[in-house]
């Protein structure tokens, strides 16, 4: 019996993506990196570090000491969190599905920009909050939802996991719990390791209130 449904927050609950990549082409142009949209939506998932020592990796760069910590930093100030909108419909959802189910979200960004997106756009909705900087492998490990399902005392076959990108496929499928996706910022195709994919939040939405007991 379904029981639990975890969430990632990017790309799922939080219209928030186009801004991080905002403000990582900002952090690495400073260390003579170019990127493009799409470098950051396939590693989306990875923690901050992780982030950082791929597209280091993948230009041939080598990093400093204290590199790491001062590029994360850097990255979540100029990160333009007034900017931050909730797809349409997603309180509404949710508020719906915590009547019925315990509900967690999984993300692999920082606790502080997280919280503040929860406690804005979300207040209460969520028993289990997991965040990138806590965990010492973040996905495409299936450590961050192993973790939230041992903090809401369920089991795998007990949940449900909602992603937007192919590492948090790979994480849910790592930790064999089933797993829903929404094509927010990469196209289906990149999606297909999940159960099933949604091509719009309208369509995931419609999906997630059939879960509720008749």
């Amino acid at each position: 019996m379904l029981k639990g449904i975890l969430f990632d927050v990017d790309g799922v609950l939080i219209d928030s993506m186009r801004l991080h990549v905002d403000s990582w082409y900002e952090v690495f142009e400073g260390v003579g990196i170019k990127i493009a949209s799409e470098d950051i939506y396939f590693l989306e998932g990875n923690n901050d570090s992780e982030i950082i020592e791929e597209t280091f990796k993948k230009a041939g760069k080598e990093l400093q000491p204290g590199q790491i910590e001062y590029l994360a930093k850097t990255k979540n100030e100029v990160f333009k969190f007034d900017q931050v909108e909730p797809f349409r419909g997603t309180l509404d959802c949710l508020k719906e599905l915590k009547l019925h189910f315990t509900l967690a979200a999984v993300s692999g960004s920082n606790r502080f920009t997280v919280e503040k997106a929860i406690n804005k756009f979300f207040p209460g909705c969520f028993e289990v909050i997991i965040t990138g900087d806590e965990m010492e492998r973040g996905k495409p490990y299936p450590d961050p939802y192993l973790e939230a399902i041992k903090k809401l005392n369920l089991t795998e076959k007990e949940c449900i996991i909602v992603e937007n990108s192919p590492l948090g496929i790979e994480s849910a499928n790592r930790a064999e719990i089933d797993c829903v996706a929404v094509a927010s910022t990469l196209n289906t195709k990149y999606l297909q390791h999940a159960n099933l994919v949604f091509k719009d939040h309208s369509a995931l939405f419609e999906y997630l209130r059939n879960l509720v007991p008749k």
